[in-house]
């Protein structure tokens, strides 16, 4: 029970807020009353925020999902794979291209109808061009071929400038056979491409080894324009790698013709061409215009091609013709064509003559390498019985001086091979000097057994 102050005290609030609370449930019922006779003059329900299911409204670009009871349009289709083409997606992007693009297709056979008849207002032809950069740009480049039959089957136009995107592409990419195949597409739509292009292909049938397809690119393109100094280089390292000397020939002359200035790179694959052919004469005659020309063309590249061609047919004399008239044309010799010239020597079996011209080459500046190793080891092996303490001596200088140029294997190469023929000289004084030096310069172990071997054999 209340007391008696407790009782007067909710008298008093009572008094206070009695009448603001009436008031207030009166406006909540009144209300109350008012909505549910407006929803039913409407012929609605109104129904909690809550509970609101209704699905987001989309851009009419967008395909919204299939109802189940109805069937997707090939429009509906083409205008998401648009708008997806025209976007900056992120790396899955593709995927829902090109899956887009097959469901395309699949509609567009179901219902017997073609791409043009549904662009609505987009032309085909891009469309196609957007797909096929992009299976390149992402690498499905087996994709490229069914997009252009694709093309085909929907009577879409295949335009010059489609086929030679596709091929710039792919040569980015170094895809020089597919961009191949795109070519052999546009030559059976009856296209003709351009110079540029006849270029370019001259260069991707080389890339890919087809040299008999890369002669004939080059032919259409001379038949056009004149080839660029760029394309002359492409197919003259095409005819090297054929050893094919009289159409290397036919080039540095039509490049003469035409006006188009000969450097001494283009001369030295030409010569190197008609060396590998042994065409020796035929390659000095070609040396002999080209000297001729203001400026002179040939470098000491030219020349060290000239001796190799001479050291190959053990000919000392013709090599040293060829050293001589470098020099009469002011052109200095390198270690190549002093280690060229010894291995002529050397070939013709005038060994002595090799180290004459190590002599030279010391007095040159230059110092001896791998190949002069090999070159001046075969010297002293050729002398046989008939090696001395002496050739033992400057043999081993030879090597000891090139060590830091000597792989292992190729150390112990040449030190068995100066072994051998020391033991068989029954050289001893020599044969301990040759294993002193071998455990100095560290030979393996296996050269070293050898050595061991051939001592005792020599004692």
């Amino acid at each position: 029970m209340l007391s008696d102050a407790q009782m007067e005290f909710v008298q008093e609030l009572w008094r206070s807020l009695g009448l603001e609370i009436v008031i207030f449930v009166v406006t909540l019922i009144c209300a109350f009353v008012v909505r549910g006779i407006s929803a039913k003059a409407g012929g609605k329900t109104v129904s909690s925020p809550k509970v609101s299911f209704d699905p987001p409204k989309t851009s009419p670009s967008r395909r919204s999902e299939p109802e189940k009871t109805g069937e997707t349009e090939p429009a509906d289709v083409l205008r998401e794979l648009i708008q997806c083409l025209h976007e900056h997606g992120g790396p899955s992007r593709p995927a829902r291209i090109l899956g887009l693009y097959a469901e395309l297709r699949h509609l567009l056979h179901s219902a017997g109808k073609t791409l043009p008849e549904i662009t609505t207002g987009h032309r085909a032809s891009d469309l196609y061009t957007s797909l096929a950069q992009l299976v390149i740009r992402t690498g499905k480049h087996q994709m490229l071929n069914s997009i252009i039959d694709d093309m085909i089957q929907n009577e879409v136009p295949r335009s010059l400038a489609f086929y030679e995107s596709a091929m710039k592409q792919l040569a980015v990419q170094k895809q020089f056979r597919l961009a191949l195949r795109i070519y052999d597409r546009l030559a059976e739509d009856g296209l003709e491409t351009t110079a540029i292009t006849y270029s370019c292909l001259v260069r991707f049938a080389a890339e890919v080894g087809d040299f008999t397809r890369a002669k004939d690119f080059f032919e259409k393109l001379s038949s056009l324009t004149t080839p660029s100094i760029r394309a002359y280089m492409t197919i003259l390292g095409v005819h090297n790698k054929r050893q094919d000397w009289p159409s290397a020939h036919a080039v540095i002359q039509d490049m003469k013709l035409r006006g188009v200035a000969i450097d001494s790179l283009a001369l030295n694959v030409a010569l190197s061409t008609g060396v590998a052919a042994d065409k020796v004469e035929e390659v000095m005659q070609l040396l002999s215009e080209a000297e001729n020309m203001e400026p002179c063309i040939p470098d000491v590249v030219s020349y060290n091609t000239l001796i190799k061609a001479f050291a190959q047919r053990a000919s000392y004399a013709g090599a040293c013709q060829v050293w001589d008239r470098m020099r009469a044309q002011r052109k200095f010799p390198n270690a190549i064509s002093f280690n060229t010239v010894m291995d002529a020597a050397v070939r013709a079996g005038m060994p002595e003559e090799a180290w004459t011209r190590l002599q030279e080459m010391r007095k040159r500046g230059f110092k001896p390498d791998k190949f002069t190793c090999s070159i001046l080891v075969k010297a002293f092996c050729k002398a046989g019985n008939g090696a001395s303490e002496e050739s033992v001596a400057r043999t081993l200088a030879v090597l000891d001086e090139a060590n830091d140029c000597l792989d292992a294997s190729l150390k112990a190469t040449l030190y068995n091979n100066v072994l051998d023929v020391t033991s068989k000289a029954e050289l001893s004084t020599s044969m301990l000097k040759i294993m002193q030096q071998m455990r100095a310069r560290r030979v393996n172990g296996a050269a070293q057994k050898s050595m061991v071997n051939a001592l005792g054999n020599g004692q």
